[in-house]
């Protein structure tokens, strides 16, 4: 009797094209029901209503000008939710009085609505950028500071005696055994949220500032621009897809891939 293994290359390459199968699919169903709505319905406009005008919207300086702005408010907002998210999980993991009183604050973030973030941001920094960045911020540090707690309960006692027994110290030890076993969170997290903070920095835009893509979104329904909010949602979901799958998954497989060969 013979048996067949399979190596975690070849694994791997086959879950990656499930993966890949199951989304076409997930995709296609998405656009058959379109279809079958906007025949049936008068609510929703069909798949040529949209897709005539949509070439003129794309080309339209206005329409990336708004995207741009958009952008530069979520890669700035991430950056500084994640130097908050780190400074408050090495606080819950390496200090013990300060650790309690943060990781209390942290799930009490977590339960807040975005909403009503975005409504206090409203009053407190009136129509100014300060307030979609907060708004950004205190949503999304909570959960950047709790995957990043557990890379750091994972590897912490591991760490600190390979350190002890090979005298690794100072940068060498943060380069080659810290940054390979915590990366793969701050990856995670990175993904998670980054998503999330387009939807958040979005519903800010709504409640606080003219301009940007969640400004858009609130003029084009405000005049029953129906087709024009398709529009927005479909660059919406468009970009989240490509950064997603054409950046941030490429970095991550690339970050962990050690692991999984060994």
């Amino acid at each position: 009797m013979t048996t067949t293994t399979v190596s975690p290359s070849a694994a791997t390459g086959a879950r990656r094209r499930t993966q890949a199968a199951l989304s076409i699919a997930g995709l296609l169903t998405i656009i058959a029901l379109w279809w079958a709505a906007g025949d049936s319905t008068r609510f929703l406009p069909g798949i040529g209503e949209v897709a005539s005008p949509l070439p003129a919207f794309l080309t339209n300086p206005l329409v990336w000008q708004e995207v741009s702005i958009t952008l530069g408010r979520v890669v700035g907002s991430l950056a500084i939710a994640f130097v908050v998210g780190i400074g408050c999980a090495v606080a819950m993991v390496r200090m013990p009085f300060w650790g309690r009183a943060v990781g209390a604050y942290v799930a009490i973030a977590t339960a807040v609505p975005s909403t009503i973030t975005a409504l206090m941001a409203l009053f407190i920094f009136r129509k100014s950028d300060a307030g979609v960045v907060f708004v950004v911020v205190a949503t999304t540090f909570p959960f950047i500071a709790v995957l990043l707690r557990e890379g750091l309960q994972a590897t912490s006692a591991s760490l600190d005696e390979m350190r002890t027994v090979y005298r690794i110290k100072g940068i060498q030890a943060f380069r080659h055994v810290f940054v390979p076993q915590v990366a793969p969170y701050a990856l995670t997290a990175l993904r998670n949220e980054y998503s999330h903070a387009w939807k958040v920095v979005v519903l800010a835009e709504l409640f606080i500032i003219n301009s940007g893509m969640g400004w858009q979104f609130s003029q084009a329904f405000d005049r029953f621009q129906l087709i024009t909010v398709m529009h927005w949602l479909l660059l919406f979901v468009a970009i989240l897809l490509a950064t997603e799958y054409l950046i941030i998954r490429p970095v991550e497989q690339r970050a962990i891939r050690w692991k999984e060969q060994s």
